[in-house]
């Protein structure tokens, strides 16, 4: 017998299935890693015209969070498919019709008119075990948990100051906010997060346990419900990124020294517990996995394979265990950064290649990354997955180089956002940072200076200003051009419209060209 999908309805969950006649449905918790699964139940129904048929609900508790073994039968395990009444929240993905996107402060994002932005939101700095007067109460699968008001109200600044924005959702039990809440933290860290490793800045959410997992999925489902309601009260989320570079996961995602293959079957599951959350409530809102810029290489060290990954390497193991337990619609936050961030002029990159087994995936050979998910294997549905490039930016230096790297910063944005908007996959170009930044690694990676006197840091804008506000209006021709005289016109041209990716076929000989 064979599992081909699981559908949620309003009151009952079917399991379709190739076979006929009795079964044996058991129900587990969802955690990965750490001690077996707890069993929740166990039912004795009947296959019939192709379908299982369960309750949804048992007691307050929705089998919709839960994974389903069919004794005997492989494929689906976890829900896979929402009947199209189930959602609240229907239509389709609010896409902009051009993907510019930029994190900056909310007056500055609403008067530089941007369509779309991105924010952090740390659980840890949101989240509370215990109610008091700044709390809000919110009931997720039969259990009350507590958000802070106050966190909230500078979240929903932020999310209103442009019309779509995509969540990057984080664990970090030191910075972004935290409260430092003890009992929160117990729960919600992973288990073996590295807390003598200094540079550990963020956890991986807990999937081990069943108090930390739902804790994480109150923190998604709470937090899709705010941001996709049709009246907008709060600001408008359209997707989520998991965590941050995971591929670098002991400094963005740690969960201690592991192989790649457990982190990513630890990390697989919280991405679809964040789409079923999600899909639960909204019939388009989208997840993705983060990832850096190192591809068949690693950051940091060769040598520490527990720690430090190659980012195809985990998209490999995400198509494989997806679709070892129901496929499910993720996507791709990737951070095509140049060679070295310390230098803008990625067109001179050496390392980058348009090869499936390139090291590194920058701004100079970003099709890679959409051809290697044009492989049939990595398809949706018979659909490409989609694409963020949720976090990058030109690094300008101090002192004598300024003025170039300045120059090279405003070029070199023009020509990676062409690229972008020229690959069938992608939704957003987000430039990393608004503002120079004095505490990230010494870089300068905003489109203003950074001033101490002005309010939010805001100083003067740099060159890189003007190119990103060009594109996709009437002076994008004039931002082109010089660009293009700057970089060579041979070489702009060459990078804009690259050989084919060697390994792959395209993405239009996949999917023909519509």
């Amino acid at each position: 017998m064979y599992i081909t999908k699981i559908e949620a309805l309003r009151d009952e969950i079917h399991l379709y299935t190739d076979g006929s006649g009795p079964v044996t449905v058991t129900e587990y918790a969802a955690t990965e890693g750490g001690a077996p699964a707890r069993e929740l139940s166990r039912t004795v129904c009947e296959a019939s015209g192709g379908i299982i048929r369960l309750p949804r609900f048992r007691g307050q508790e929705d089998r919709i969070y839960s994974r389903l073994s069919v004794e005997g039968a492989s494929g689906a395990c976890f829900v896979t498919d929402f009947a199209p009444d189930l959602a609240e929240v229907g239509g389709s993905y609010p896409q902009p019709d051009i993907i510019k996107t930029l994190g900056a402060p909310p007056k500055l994002a609403a008067r530089l008119g941007i369509p779309q932005g991105r924010y952090d939101v740390s659980l840890p700095g949101i989240m509370s075990t215990v109610p008091t007067e700044d709390t809000l109460a919110y009931v997720h699968n039969g259990k009350t948990y507590y958000f802070l008001q106050s966190a909230l109200a500078g979240l929903d600044a932020h999310m209103k100051s442009a019309p779509v924005n995509t969540l990057i959702l984080l664990n970090a039990p030191r910075t972004f906010g935290s409260t430092g809440e003890k009992a929160l933290l117990d729960t919600v860290i992973h288990p073996r997060f590295d807390w003598d490793y200094p540079d550990a800045f963020i956890s991986a959410f807990n999937t081990e346990t069943e108090e930390g997992l739902g804790y994480y999925c109150a923190f998604v489902e709470f937090l899709v419900e705010r941001y996709t309601r049709p009246d907008g009260k709060y600001g408008r989320a359209a997707g989520a990124i998991i965590s941050n570079e995971v591929n670098s996961q002991y400094v963005w995602g740690n969960a201690g020294e592991m192989s790649a293959e457990d982190y990513m079957r630890e990390y697989t599951r919280a991405m679809r517990m964040a789409w079923i959350c999600a899909r639960k409530h909204c019939s388009w809102f989208r997840v993705y996995i983060s990832l850096d810029h190192f591809w068949t290489g690693v950051n940091f060290s060769a040598s520490q394979p527990l720690r430090y990954y190659p980012g195809r390497k985990l998209l490999e193991l995400l198509g494989t265990y997806a679709r070892e337990e129901g496929d499910f619609d993720w996507g791709v936050a990737h951070h095509p950064y140049p060679e070295s961030l310390s230098f803008p002029d990625f067109w001179n990159d050496r390392v980058p290649r348009f090869s499936l087994d390139t090291q590194k995936i920058t701004f100079k050979n970003m099709e890679v990354l959409e051809a290697f998910l044009s492989q049939p294997e990595y398809l949706y549905r018979g659909q490409l997955r989609r694409v963020i490039f949720s976090e990058q930016g030109f690094n300008s230096r101090s002192g004598d180089l300024q003025q170039l790297t300045e120059k090279q910063a405003a070029a070199g944005y023009v020509l990676a956002y062409m690229k972008a908007r020229n690959m069938q996959c992608v939704d957003m170009f987000t430039h990393h940072a608004c503002v120079d930044n004095p505490h990230e690694f010494g870089l300068n990676l905003g489109i203003f200076r950074y001033d101490p006197t002005a309010p939010e840091g805001v100083g003067e804008p740099k060159p890189i200003f003007d190119s990103l506000m060009a594109m996709d209006t009437p002076k994008e021709a004039e931002a082109v051009a010089g660009a293009r005289a700057f970089i060579g016109e041979e070489l702009f041209d060459y990078l804009l419209n690259p050989p084919p990716v060697t390994g792959a076929k395209s993405p239009r000989d996949v999917l023909g060209n519509e």
